[in-house]
């Protein structure tokens, strides 16, 4: 037990910050006044004079990695080579160099020892260099050397990246140069695409996704009119509305912003609009007025659509979101060959719709400090997001690997936090992860907003509806910052400032604890000890505050991450100890710390009028060695996002045990709604896979209020059945309204371009979009497991059509397209007979049988063929965008 004195020193510390506040705007407003960075900025030039004479080029070196055996270990590791081949015209030296590379595993051994060493520098980051036993490597030979690696790898995701070399003289580093020619071999083998002996999942080959697709689309259902599925809908089937001149569109003043935006949608889509002063009743006249009001839980944002042969069409709402949403339905009502550029005349459907959300909270979070995407990126986003009635934005703006939002007051969080490329001191910008590279001005692991930028973002988002729920991801998960508060109290104490210096800085000097963090990282977690912590986060939370001001928001909360703090942490700061008046601290000072942290930092939020939000682990404390609900921050002042509930973990009913005690919940279910996780097992599918496998039928079947319904297969393909989860805490009925929505996660560790975004997003998005917007299904609350599996294979045939037919061919030429996953053919050969089938039914599949590569062009698949010997397939859009191509012998 901790003893009454030791339980007041952290509030002698809270005292202490409020006693310092003076100090602290005093030493904000010299910083403030030693000029707008003009002094700062000749000082960084001295501290970035290496990085600006980087010249890039690319080494003659090639590097080739093949996984061999995932299976030669009962559980903890795998083998695989790597084979570098020198493709120039000098001799790779046996000494002298070294060979950096990011890598998501720890390695264990290397082969042959007496020829290399690899060395783990922090993070995923590794370097290699050469033993006494190598003796160089000359043109055109090649030398293999065999690693031993935690756990598995069974993806191309897993393997090594971002490989480049620096020649180390006695006079310093050459420039480095990137290893740019890189080959991933195949995995084929079940040695290389299983995880372990008890990995039951099969590889997701042409005709597992045959069966899996006649499994799910044999329940014949009708397509839905629009997604996500109306509250209620009626459907006038013996009649339809031709619009064959320009729209007549009139708008109540009220909805001047969803007028002008409706009449942008049509005019893209090449139909004249004409704003008129008064609502018609002809078939081309289209009204926004403000009548209706839905007595449902939702009816803030609900509408009414009515349209008709010969009135035309009419939406009603009482708020400006319901009226945006009317609009988004209509838009939904398009043909899509009018999307595809058919313009006038064209048929609309005579339908009347009342409907409202089921969740307030619709949401889509994006980190962007892995990798970074660009503003425009965001705003694509953002469009797809308003396009299915989503209107949550959860930005993850720091990290490990990078600070992602200007901070003009610390612009050392930028300038060192904003770029990852090759460095000696990180006094420049941070390593390289995910594979970035050496060059810091020409990959994705460098970037960020700029304060305008952040603000046009915010204002972008508020015309479609949508709030931007910022993330500074605290304590853990913090070295971007870290290393950038120490930068500047280098830098100050450089210019004889070290009080400055130091007002704002992260990390005990003297802190000698030892920890590693889940992602590989020893130093990424802010110290709480410190009252400049405190100095920090209240600078950052105000500036952010004040970002909201100007973009003429509200700020709806600040999300401060809480998450995964690795053990160790905090023991032998020199800091911590002086607090606690010993010299380690023990398991219950480590863990009252993080308490007080929560705390206090809960405190600076709410002096700001918002809520704080974070992962789950906030909510939490450790009680006699158990984890528990935290009782001190129920009825609203904390929302906590529910992430880990990977089946069998012992940690699926986190979610509920919040809930039940008072807790606003977001469900992030790891199992159901992280985006970044690979489509299928697949070594070619881009993405991680630790807690499964997430497509569009896995976010589909999610079932937020009773989450074991929706349990169908643990992450190694382990069937699941209800009766597994009776001593598992279930959400109470009078506690439902506490789960406030549901939100879909994409990490970026594997977003390195604009295309990989939107092949994670979509169309995972649209099963998200019907599970948070439309009505509960009526298969979700059927408890014989067997006919709820019938049911939702119904239901998912009827949603499976409607995204084929409308909606993936609608995204193919919406706001100039959208590079969403392309869905592969699933495909068998049978006696002779070609069989194939895909799993959104309306995008075509063409095939060859000479061994060329499917195009446009080739046989159009309509029904079974005669085939021998090798096939070849593909799945196609309308404008041409093709799936890999599928091979079947």
């Amino acid at each position: 037990m901790i003893d009454w004195k030791e339980t007041t020193r952290p509030k002698r510390l809270l005292l202490c910050l409020a006693m310092m506040g003076l100090a602290q705007a005093q030493v904000a407003a010299a910083s403030a006044s030693h000029s707008p960075l003009t002094g700062h900025a000749k000082n960084q030039q001295a501290y970035h004079s290496i990085n600006k004479s980087i010249v890039q080029q690319s080494s003659n070196l090639a590097v080739t990695w093949q996984v061999v055996d995932n299976l030669q270990d009962s559980y903890n590791s795998f083998l695989a080579d790597l084979t570098i081949e020198n493709r120039g015209d000098e001799e790779l030296a046996a000494g002298d160099w070294t060979i950096y590379f990011n890598f998501v595993r720890d390695i264990l051994a290397v082969t042959p020892a007496d020829q290399f060493s690899i060395q783990h520098i922090n993070g995923d980051f590794f370097k290699m260099t050469p033993a006494a036993g190598f003796t160089g490597l000359k043109p055109g030979e090649s030398v293999t050397v065999q690693i031993k690696a935690s756990f598995w790898a069974i993806s191309k995701s897993d393997a090594p990246a971002g490989f480049y070399i620096v020649q180390n003289g006695p006079s310093g580093d050459s420039d480095p140069m990137a290893i740019t020619d890189v080959t991933l071999g195949d995995q084929v083998t079940l040695e290389q695409t299983s995880r372990f002996d008890g990995d039951n999942l099969p590889l997701d080959t042409a005709g597992v996704r045959f069966e899996r697709n006649q499994q799910y689309l044999a329940a014949a259902n009708t397509a839905g009119t629009i997604l996500p599925t109306p509250a209620q809908m009626t459907v006038d089937k013996t009649a339809m509305l031709t619009v064959d001149g320009p729209i007549q569109l009139f708008f109540d003043h009220h909805f001047a912003r969803e007028g002008k935006y409706l009449k942008n949608q049509l005019k893209a889509l090449g139909i004249p609009v004409e704003v008129v002063s008064s609502c018609g009743k002809t078939a081309n006249a289209i009204c926004l007025q403000g009548e209706y009001a839905s007595t449902n839980a939702g009816d803030s944002e609900s509408y009414r659509l009515n349209s008709s042969a010969g009135a035309g069409v009419e939406i009603s709402a009482a708020t400006s979101a319901g009226m945006f949403y009317g609009v988004q339905s209509l838009l939904a009502l398009i043909p899509v060959e009018t999307y595809q550029g058919a313009g006038l005349p064209m048929q609309l459907p005579v339908v009347q719709i009342e409907d409202a959300p089921r969740f307030s909270y619709r949401g889509m979070h994006l980190d962007v400090a892995r990798h970074f995407s660009q503003v425009d990126s965001v705003k694509r986003l953002i469009d797809v997001m308003a396009l299915y009635k989503l209107n949550k934005l959860h930005l993850h703006l720091s990290d490990d690997e990078g600070w992602r939002l200007e901070i003009p007051s610390l612009p050392e969080l930028t300038e060192v936090g904003g770029s990852r490329g090759h460095t000696s001191d990180e006094l420049d910008h941070l390593v390289p992860s995910f594979g970035s590279g050496p060059y810091a001005d020409s990959n994705n692991g460098s970037g960020y907003f700029s304060r305008e930028e952040f603000i046009s973002l915010l204002r972008y988002a508020a015309k479609h509806h949508i709030e931007v729920i910022p993330e500074f991801d605290l304590p853990g998960h913090a070295r971007a910052a870290i290393k950038s508060m120490e930068f500047r109290a280098k830098r100050l104490a450089d210019e004889g400032k070290p009080y400055q210096g130091k007002s704002f800085l992260l990390s005990d000097p003297q802190d000698q604890s030892q920890y590693k963090s889940v992602q590989g990282w020893t130093d990424n977690v802010v110290n709480p000890c410190m009252p400049s912590t405190y100095f920090f986060i209240n600078q950052v939370v105000g500036e952010v505050f004040n970002m909201y001001l100007e973009a003429g928001q509200r700020m709806p909360a600040f999300h401060v991450g809480a998450d995964e703090v690795p053990n160790g942490v905090w023991k032998n700061s020199q800091a911590c100890e002086q607090m606690f008046g010993r010299d380690e601290l023990t398991a219950d000072d480590v863990e009252m710390l993080n308490r007080f942290f929560n705390s206090t930092v809960t405190g600076i939020v709410s002096a700001y009028g918002t809520k704080i939000a974070g992962w789950e682990e906030l909510a939490f404390i450790h009680e006699d060695g158990s984890k528990v609900v935290n009782p001190n921050f129920v009825g609203g002042i904390m929302v906590p996002y529910v992430w880990n509930n990977v089946w069998g973990w012992g940690t699926e009913d986190n979610a509920y045990k919040l809930a039940n005690a008072g807790y606003p919940v977001v469900l992030a279910n790891a199992t159901n709604l992280y985006f970044d996780l690979a489509y299928q097992k697949d070594p070619e599918e881009p993405g991680y896979y630790w807690a499964g496998f997430v497509d569009t039928r896995t976010v589909f079947e999610f079932t937020p209020m009773d989450l074991f319904k929706s349990a169908w297969t643990d992450r190694m393909g382990n069937p699941l059945n209800d009766s597994m989860w009776g001593s598992h805490t279930r959400l109470a009925a009078d506690h439902a309204d506490m789960i406030k929505g549901i939100q879909g996660e994409l990490w970026s560790e594997n977003v390195k371009t604009d295309g990989d975004l939107f092949y994670l997003a979509l169309p995972k998005l649209l099963g998200l979009a019907e599970r948070a917007w439309a009505p509960q299904p009526d298969w979700a609350v059927v408890e014989d497991q067997g006919q709820r599996l019938t049911d939702l294979n119904s239901a998912w045939s009827g949603f499976a059509s409607r995204v084929g037919e409308y909606d993936l061919k609608r995204l193919d030429y919406w706001n100039n397209g959208y590079e969403f996953r392309v869905p592969l053919p699933g495909a068998k050969v049978e006696d002779g007979t070609l069989e194939a089938n895909v799993a959104f039914p309306g995008l075509e599949i063409r095939y060859t049988l000479d061994g060329s590569e499917p195009d446009q062009s080739s046989a159009l698949y309509t029904g079974p063929v005669a085939a021998n010997g090798s096939v070849k397939l593909k799945a196609f859009t309308p404008s041409g965008r093709g799936s890999r191509t599928v091979e079947v012998n």
